[in-house]
């Protein structure tokens, strides 16, 4: 949806669309073959990764398997930033320092 955004804005004819171009796009595909390929290129500035959770599958079953328990009722697999937050947040930093440098 943010790349169709970001498609959507990009073509624009008006003087609004430097504008819209400028925010920052947010997108929640974090597939090496797309959002993370369009974070690489500059089309996205993050997007949302969910890594694969078979193996945390395979050894909680094994786990159940091996000590005869049952397993929890829900497990989650956490979601990661891409990039990271802490590199986000330096990234917003920079563009703060080069906006005062040359409002200064």
């Amino acid at each position: 949806m943010a790349m169709g955004a970001r498609k959507a804005f990009e073509e624009l004819r008006d003087a609004g669309r430097d504008r819209w171009l400028s925010l920052p796009f947010l997108g929640c595909d974090g597939l090496p073959k797309t959002g993370q390929a369009w974070v690489n290129r500059g089309l996205l500035t993050a997007t949302v990764f969910s890594p694969p959770n078979a193996g945390q599958a395979v050894e909680m079953l094994a786990k159940v398997v091996h000590s005869n328990s049952t397993p929890p009722e829900r497990t989650l697999t956490a979601p990661l930033s891409v990039p990271t937050l802490a590199k986000l947040a330096s990234m917003q930093a920079e563009k703060l320092r080069a906006l005062s440098a040359h409002g200064a």
